[in-house]
């Protein structure tokens, strides 16, 4: 069996990965001893080929699944005629996924997609989104009115992971019903392409434009420690990903990202030599220390790591 799995909605992309995982456990390796995954920034083809090529010790059945082995020319060219010849086993289900579209003018594109259980998974509009965010309320055991459906996917835009997060946040903090003053209360329009604003002011020395935009989202109501949050967020994947080997596709699925957020994150991490990284995040550690212990108010403390970062 043959399956490709690919899109740039990452996240349901991921879900669908999972489910054919589980589902070949529960019916032929409990154990999952016959489950391989390769990475093609890790891997070699020549691996991929050795566990295709194998018998199964542990079960009549075996699981192979390669990650990004589809954008790389070279392996994508092997895996192409391997398939013609000698092809999979009968006991074999090999799984090729992609944290983004496939090319799909070449041959072998065209052939995968074709697969029975193959899915592509594309952005979300904006009603996919809301009955993805009801769908969810309901597996959670919560309801959502209308209103707030329309101001929560109008905050989420078309990110999946970030809808999925805010709902199971709002499930946990409400008894039965989501209302539009809960999400008002507790979900913020503070998203990526602010928090990327503050920190290009940081690393353009540009302090003046820092305090400007501090200023405003407290003054929307942002709270502290969700800023906070995001930024620590943030300079943990700049340093994560700061000199990281590999295309944007390969690093967006091993750290369950979507490949924009990885192409973003690296450009921003291109800013800052690793030592004023470190420095960055000593300075948001103290900061989340001095608010979580009451040294201070909010606004001077931020002031004041805005200063310890811009000399």
């Amino acid at each position: 069996m043959l399956i490709l799995i690919h899109g740039e909605d990452t996240f349901s992309s991921k879900e669908y990965l999972s489910q054919i995982i589980e589902q070949f456990k529960q019916k032929h390796d409990p154990a999952g001893n016959a489950v391989a995954v390769f990475d093609s920034e890790e891997h070699e083809w020549e691996s991929v080929l050795e566990a295709l090529s194998a018998d199964g010790l542990f079960s009549a059945k075996k699981l192979v699944i390669g990650k990004g082995l589809t954008s790389h020319k070279l392996t994508r060219e092997s895996l192409a005629s391997y398939l013609d010849s000698p092809g999979l086993s009968e006991s074999t289900v090999l799984v090729l996924y992609e944290a983004g579209a496939v090319d799909k003018r070449t041959k072998l594109a065209k052939r995968l997609m074709k697969e029975k259980y193959s899915r592509e998974f594309s952005v979300a509009d904006e009603y996919a989104m809301q009955q993805l965010i009801q769908r969810r309320a309901r597996e959670l055991g919560k309801q959502i009115e209308p209103e707030a459906l329309r101001a929560l996917s109008g905050l989420v835009g078309t990110d999946v992971w970030r809808a999925r997060n805010e709902i199971e946040k709002l499930a946990h903090l409400v008894a039965d019903i989501i209302t539009a003053n809960d999400v008002r209360a507790h979900t913020y329009a503070f998203g990526e392409e602010k928090i990327w604003e503050f920190i290009d002011s940081l690393s353009g020395g540009n302090r003046a434009r820092a305090f400007f935009l501090l200023e405003q989202q407290f003054s929307q109501g942002i709270k502290p420690m969700y800023l906070l949050s995001m930024l620590i967020r943030q300079v943990r994947l700049m340093m994560a990903m700061f000199g990281a080997p590999g295309n944007d596709s390969s690093l967006a699925s091993s750290l369950d990202l979507h490949p924009f957020v990885v192409k973003k994150t690296r450009l921003g991490a291109s800013k800052f030599s690793l030592a004023q990284l470190k420095t960055m995040y000593q300075a948001l550690s103290r900061l989340d220390s001095a608010l979580k212990t009451g040294r201070g108010e909010p606004k001077l403390l931020f002031t004041i790591l805005v200063d310890s970062i811009v000399r």
